[in-house]
């Protein structure tokens, strides 16, 4: 049986018993994820934290001045989707997404950016410093006012021809076993 998070933290000398016992008091109170508990409560950094987590999911880490994405890949996602799922895409190869994420466990994530790109996502773990970082080097906000997006085509024969190409084209870039869920899907709803 894996060990529990803490536990972890216990057997790599990075928290004591105690320590943890005060921050599971403390989430009980307060409610947060252990993790972030403990490094608010200074017992922990967040590179200590996100290493643990690594090594938890098996997943690789990342500090920022590892991040270097290819620019081709950095197109693939919208600054929007980047920062409402704070993911940074590093690396296509063939229908592999490489992506620096904060938390690879938030599939609502992971799937958004998987059905946007039509790749299987490979997560690489970094910080939240680490990743405020990076989204505002790769995807820098803009400082002049932006202008109104044009109004969205009303619903017609012609706006859905649009959609549903689009789908067409998103769907074909999935791999045999997610089109499958897919279209399973899209014929239930028929």
């Amino acid at each position: 049986m894996p060990l529990k998070f803490g536990q972890l933290l216990i057997q790599a000398n990075l928290i004591t018993e105690q320590q943890l016992e005060e921050a599971l008091e403390y989430q009980r109170a307060h409610g947060g994820r252990l993790g972030e508990v403990l490094c608010e409560l200074g017992y922990l950094t967040n590179e200590d934290l996100t290493r643990t987590l690594g090594t938890k999911y098996g997943v690789a880490t990342a500090g920022v001045d590892q991040l270097h994405p290819d620019p081709r890949a950095l197109t693939l996602i919208s600054a929007e989707t980047a920062r409402n799922h704070r993911i940074i895409p590093l690396n296509r190869n063939g229908s592999t997404l490489t992506c620096a994420m904060v938390d690879p466990t938030r599939l609502d994530s992971i799937n958004e950016v998987q059905f946007q790109t039509g790749c299987n996502l490979q997560p690489i773990l970094v910080t939240p410093a680490v990743m405020v970082a990076a989204l505002g080097r790769f995807y820098p906000v803009s400082q002049a006012p932006q202008a109104p997006a044009p109004p969205a085509p009303k619903p017609g024969r012609m706006g859905r021809a649009v959609i549903l190409a689009e789908l067409s084209r998103r769907l074909d870039k999935l791999p045999g076993d997610k089109l499958e869920l897919v279209r399973r899907f899209l014929d239930s709803i028929e």
